[in-house]
């Protein structure tokens, strides 16, 4: 049975607008204090001390293992070695192809041949030559004036800064191609003997500096997983050297801005080939427990005002609202009643606590074991999972374990360069892969048009004829569902279409999303409400300074959807389209 003479907590209501009273606490009764404090139970002895030593003892591993894309269950492999501290997590998973043009017959990359070209010149330039070679390295390695058929093809940007740099500037492409063979560039006219070491000079750091401008992808070392369009990565680090020691940990649709800790879980089924000689090191750090603090926590002191900047009495919570409910109950009846010490740990590292015992002030040592140790529960907050089965998406909750993302913590994040759209069309009964942005040889992004072309006018003198389909708009790729063999996953195929004489031809994409002949996606990545897939660039400063950029791809909810507006089996009036 309750008590009546006891109270959890009290809580004035005032009955006027001056505070001045109030906030002076006058105290003329000693005795009044003592009931107050017999009142709210503080004359209960118990042996409860405030932990003034923390003592934490864990292991901590470096991923050394990892490998790219999807691997299949019971797979032991030899990865590849990794450095978590080499570059942030998300240009080691994001990054896909090269911006850097490898060949100087197209149009492509344009802008960077050119940049790369000038900033060649400007190393050259800072080393003492006994003459300007800049006029000869431009009527050597000059930017070629492209085609009149090509230049039509281009944007207008594009062709406007070909025009201007033709046969002015000097061509990255065909410079590091020649550098690809040898360490001092040909050159039209002869190179004084005494200044080859120095273009030599200015070469090489030339090519190490491009072999750094961006962060790339090996082609068949790819995250990027085109038929699914999310990242698929695995990496793995060993806690102690025995056989069982390796901790695998996959990270199976990443598709979103950054990466963290729970984007990842515990691969039981697969080994990468750490060593026992990559085993973790055991960390042992002893602090000074700290109370925890955050608005809306009752003050420590009677003197002492709250923070005024969360209200916790004045928050209603739904009646299915359990969290928000929990959340009250513990900062308003225990916010006291929690601590929490800092270990500084080095990033991109599995931890595992071993120990954590804690001193009080009545010099009475505590262990204190970690959450979800011992309890079968299927669920855990702050806790990696280890998926055991296709049906249960959050796995068993692996207590005692968590990795230490390396990730940025806000990388500069450009426009759109490309962007594709995927629907479906219920009344077509297909899908379709619709290209709105494409990525031009400057690196911006341009509009495609999705507008057909106008119907011509109609003509009251001439009979109907009848037309068996209307062509999609442009840049619309039908995708067909088909069956690869029995029992196998439906996919979704690149279809034909057929055009205005009755044939049937291919749909090509433009965009490098879509890149390949044939496209095989699996229908559930294509859902009702749509998906818009992009791609930017980025860049972040990591930690030892170095400067990585690299292109990355994401997806998001389509929200409004086009259409496309098929019919079939129309009649022209008097010679249009009807």
């Amino acid at each position: 049975m309750s008590s009546i003479t006891t109270f959890a907590r009290l809580e004035p209501q005032p009955r006027r607008g001056d505070i001045t009273v109030g906030a002076a606490a006058p105290l003329r009764d000693p005795m009044w204090l003592l009931t107050r404090q017999w009142q709210v139970g503080e004359f209960a002895g118990h042996d409860g001390g405030s932990p003034i030593l923390a003592r934490w003892r864990g292991v901590v591993a470096a991923p050394t293992r990892f490998t790219a894309g999807p691997i299949p269950p019971d797979t032991m492999l030899e990865a590849a070695p990794f450095d978590a501290a080499a570059a942030p997590l998300e240009s080691i998973i994001e990054r896909v192809t090269s911006p850097l043009p490898s060949s100087a017959e197209s149009a492509d990359g344009i802008r960077l041949a050119v940049d790369t070209g000038r900033h060649f010149l400007a190393m050259l330039a800072q080393q003492a030559t006994s003459r300007d070679y800049r006029a000869d390295f431009i009527a050597r390695y000059a930017l070629a004036m492209p085609g009149d058929d090509q230049l039509a093809a281009l944007d207008p940007a594009t062709a406007a800064f070909a025009r201007l740099h033709a046969d002015r500037s000097v061509d990255g492409r065909l410079l590091r191609a020649e550098l690809s063979g040898r360490d001092v560039p040909r050159l039209d006219t002869q190179i004084a003997p005494g200044d080859v070491a120095e273009i030599r000079q200015a070469a090489a750091p030339w090519l190490d500096w491009l072999a750094t401008l961006f962060d790339v992808a090996e082609p068949d070392g790819q995250c990027w997983q085109p038929t699914r369009f999310e990242y698929t990565a695995s990496l793995a680090g060993r806690r102690s050297a025995d056989p069982f020691g390796e901790t695998t940990l996959t990270a199976p649709r990443y598709d979103r801005d950054t990466i963290d800790w729970y984007e990842f879980d515990v691969n039981g089924e697969v080994n990468l080939g750490t060593k026992a000689s990559e085993a973790g090191d055991l960390f042992t750090r002893t602090l000074v427990p700290a109370p925890v603090t955050s608005p809306g926590l009752p003050a420590a002191r009677f003197w002492e005002f709250e923070d005024g900047r969360l209200n916790i009495a004045a928050i209603q919570p739904a009646s299915t609202d359990l969290a928000q409910v929990l959340l009250v109950e513990t900062l308003s009846g225990y916010g006291n009643d929690w601590f929490v010490i800092g270990v500084e740990l080095p990033v991109g590292r599995l931890v595992e606590s071993r120990s954590l015992v804690v001193t009080d002030t009545f010099g009475v040592r505590t262990l204190v074991v970690p959450a979800g140790a011992g309890t079968s529960g299927r669920w855990g907050l702050f806790r990696h999972a280890m998926p055991v089965d296709d049906d249960e998406a959050e796995g068993v909750p692996i207590s005692n374990l968590l990795f230490l993302t390396p990730r940025v913590a806000q990388p500069l994040i450009g426009p759109v360069v490309e962007q594709i759209t995927l629907t479906r069309d219920e009344q077509a009964n297909v899908g379709w892969a619709i290209e709105q942005v494409v990525e031009s040889p400057m690196q911006v992004g341009l509009t495609l048009s999705d507008a057909r072309p106008p119907d011509p006018p109609g003509d009251p003198d001439v009979a109907p004829d009848y037309r068996l389909a209307h062509e999609p708009p442009p840049h619309w790729v039908p995708l067909l569902p088909i069956r690869r063999g029995p029992g196998e996953q439906t996919v979704l195929a690149r279809g034909s279409v057929l055009d205005v004489t009755g044939g049937q031809h291919v749909v090509g994409s433009v965009t490098s999303l879509l890149a390949g002949a044939s496209l095989l996606i699996p229908e559930e990545e294509v859902p009702d409400d749509g998906l818009v897939v992009q791609r930017h660039y980025q860049a972040a400063r990591w930690i030892d300074g170095t400067l990585h950029v690299w292109a990355a791809n994401r997806t998001r909810p389509a929200g409004q959807l086009p259409s496309a507006a098929l019919r079939f089996d129309t009649l022209t009036d008097g010679g249009s389209a009807g």
